[in-house]
């Protein structure tokens, strides 16, 4: 089941919204309808509160969206097509399909959300102050909404990576020591010790001052930890198999088990070869692949009378690939489907076989002997 779902498409982009927004949204109704509005507009009816409170809740996630399509746009313009915009407890999130290939771009792409909100903030700021209504709920609500796009704005100039704040910064040392995984190593350290600085003050909020607001500190400073160890980890891979095609990584001295072995004579083959797994193979036909995974799950009073046919995973069910793959998104694929290990076949025939150990030892290769990383 999918934790997000549809919402709409603004300039061809998709939007969706995660189901922790819900959280959000209805935290933010409580809070404006509960003690928000009754302060600044008092006198009116609970449903005008909750009404107020509701829409003035969407607007501000409304305004977030538009945070996310000023990046959007920009990227756009840029040349990267943006694969879908997703708001969540946090805010939004625009999901770029490639990372931007300057430091100039990705300064623009990045300023773009900051000065979006910003630029919500000053017209509302200017409605508030040049058509005063204190104490009515639209001038409530649209000062609110002014206050937290200012609050966005800001916050996301933290130089914290992935915030905002943290890609300006990569940019920044990008355009000078030109090699953007050393920019983004760099960016995501001081990312992790703001994040570290933010939990220890919850901590210290907590324990000192018994302030339970410390949490949110702790988790917003964990959020952005493993946030930036993810960025960083997924650019390695991008970086490292960029260019590199599956051909270059496969083992292609193949040992191959027919269908018809018993599991007794496959576990003989487990302990001769050394291997996590076999391709199954009967003639010229490439049936599937057994894994000792697979051996194992079966009892072993029962391998003299099971074949492997019975027990490996079917062709139709393995990740397939050709070997002029791409490298860099299989190690991703491997993951979302929980496999370490992947066919490679050219015109249905069987030429090779790629596992996740092959992967990471080019990774060690490349670290060790590439250039200054």
């Amino acid at each position: 089941m999918s934790s997000s779902f549809h919402l709409t498409r603004v300039k061809g982009i998709p939007v969706e919204i995660h189901i922790s927004w819900l959280l959000v949204f209805f935290l933010f109704s409580v809070a404006l309808a509960g003690s928000y509005y009754p302060e600044m507009a008092p006198g009116l009816s609970t449903t005008a509160y909750w009404a107020a409170g509701m829409l003035t809740t969407i607007i501000a996630f409304a305004s977030v969206l538009l945070h996310e399509l000023g990046h959007s746009l920009v990227a756009i313009s840029e040349g990267i097509p943006i694969k879908k915009i997703t708001l969540f407890i946090f805010g939004g999130v625009a999901q770029m399909e490639a990372e931007p290939k300057t430091p100039g771009a990705e300064f623009k792409i990045t300023a773009a959300g900051p000065l979006t909100s910003l630029a919500i903030a000053i017209v509302l700021f200017a409605l508030y102050y040049l058509f005063p209504a204190p104490g009515r709920l639209y001038s409530e609500s649209i000062f609110f909404v002014a206050r937290l796009n200012l609050i966005v704005s800001v916050f996301n100039l933290i130089p914290a990576f992935p915030l905002d704040g943290g890609r300006i910064f990569r940019s920044l040392i990008w355009h000078f020591n030109k090699n953007m995984l050393k920019a983004t190593r760099i960016a995501v350290n001081t990312g992790s010790a703001f994040s570290f600085f933010a939990m220890g003050l919850g901590f210290m909020m907590i324990f000192f001052q018994g302030q339970l607001w410390g949490l949110w500190l702790i988790f917003l400073g964990w959020m952005i930890y493993q946030a930036g160890q993810s960025s960083y980890s997924q650019l390695v891979f991008q970086e490292t198999f960029s260019g590199v095609k599956v051909s270059s990584l496969m083992s292609t001295a193949l040992e191959t088990v027919s269908p018809d072995l018993t599991l007794d004579e496959l576990a003989e083959h487990f302990l001769h070869h050394k291997f996590g797994a076999f391709p199954v193979v009967y003639g010229s036909t490439t049936h599937g692949l057994v894994s000792l995974q697979d051996l194992k799950a079966v009892p072993r009073e029962n391998w003299p009378a099971t074949r492997v046919s019975s027990v490996m995973t079917p062709l139709k069910n393995c990740l397939v690939l050709k070997p002029d793959t791409d490298a860099a998104g299989v190690m991703m694929k491997m993951a979302s489907l929980n496999t370490g290990r992947a066919l490679v076949m050219d015109e249905g025939e069987l030429v090779g076989l790629l596992s996740r150990t092959d992967m990471m030892r080019f990774i060690q290769m490349h670290m060790v002997l590439g250039s200054d990383q």
